[in-house]
């Protein structure tokens, strides 16, 4: 139901985006003369999941070509991120990939086979989102305070769904129990936020963290209720953030980059860039995502690079400070 729900509000999204804007003129040159799959490093109905089908449908409109979506779910979105670093660079394998994938998950998972500073071409980064710490509508805690302080009195009883491990919705539980002191204990997925989604309503997992887009209709209906927050949610000012809790290091939020393989030829790119860049900035894009729980946050390639080097900076000795494993 989920994963239905998302692929619903994505395809809306796309329709009437496309509907409102008009097609681009077409691209010259050839590219592309066959189907372009888009990777995604998580499960259907995610949130990266939705805005790539809008991406898919806004590239087929923008460049005349066909636009698949795929995904490649697993180990947190490594083995997307490895299956498009390692994909021929002709422009007919891109990916979105949710900024673990490029950043905190190559710091600690053994598993990756790539080194996000050499073996992508970034397109650019697009939009951002906060992440949440979530319960159950019928948890009796009512406020932050309320799962710590419970965590604390009772260490490993309560758990906390991640979006498996080297993901920020798990560096960001793993700054609040070391900045709190409370014994939650996490629980990584790897078919990503409907899956947590899912078994958070069900009451299978007592709490849960997860980045906000595509969020609030399960909060509006009492499915869910957030207790906190990296940045302020908009329509929902009654979520404290983080910082204001007491826990100004809970702050990592989540970016979605547009990537393709190593070597992607320059002529390409070129038709590639613009045309994702008009896309993200179309003014009912913007308001469309917002809608979804997304802030535009458009970075061009150069830029995008290097953000994801400086976020890279800043993990890596995190990792070693919280004893995670860190890739070498």
């Amino acid at each position: 139901m989920v994963g239905k729900r998302r692929a619903w509000l994505a395809a809306l999204l796309a329709a009437a985006t496309y509907a409102v804007a008009g097609p681009a003129p077409a691209a010259d040159g050839s590219y592309p003369e066959r189907p372009v799959r888009i990777i995604v490093a998580l499960g259907p109905g995610s949130a990266t999941d939705s805005f790539a089908r809008m991406l898919a449908e806004g590239l087929r409109s923008e460049l005349k070509g066909d636009f698949i979506v795929e995904n490649k779910a697993g180990a947190g979105g490594v083995i997307g991120g490895n299956f498009i670093a390692k994909a021929a660079p002709d422009g007919y394998t891109l990916g979105v990939l949710h900024s673990s994938v490029v950043t905190s998950a190559t710091v600690i998972q053994p598993a990756v086979q790539y080194d996000p500073r050499t073996d992508f071409t970034y397109l650019g980064n697009t939009v951002s989102n906060p992440v949440v710490l979530l319960v159950p509508g019928a948890s009796p805690f009512k406020k932050l305070e309320d799962l710590i302080e419970a965590a604390k009195k009772e260490p490993g009883r309560y758990n906390t769904g991640i979006i498996g491990m080297g993901s920020h919705s798990h560096f960001n539980l793993e700054l609040l129990k070391s900045s709190s002191g409370a014994g939650l204990t996490r629980v990584p997925y790897s078919g990503g936020t409907s899956q947590i989604l899912a078994d958070l309503v069900g009451n299978q997992v007592d709490s849960a963290s997860l980045i906000w887009a595509g969020l609030t209709e399960f909060i509006k209906e009492g499915k869910v209720r957030a207790l906190a927050a990296t940045s302020p949610l908009k329509g929902f000012p009654d979520v404290p953030t983080f910082e204001s809790k007491g826990y100004p290091k809970v702050h990592l939020e989540v970016f979605l980059a547009v990537v393709a393989p190593p070597g992607l030829p320059k002529e390409i790119s070129d038709k590639l860039v613009p045309a994702i860049e008009r896309i993200v900035k179309n003014p009912r894009s913007e308001e469309m995502m917002s809608r979804l729980g997304y802030r535009v946050n458009y970075e061009p390639p150069a830029k995008a690079a290097q953000t994801i080097k400086d976020e890279l900076e800043f993990l890596v000795p995190l990792a070693k400070q919280l004893s995670l494993t860190v890739k070498e």
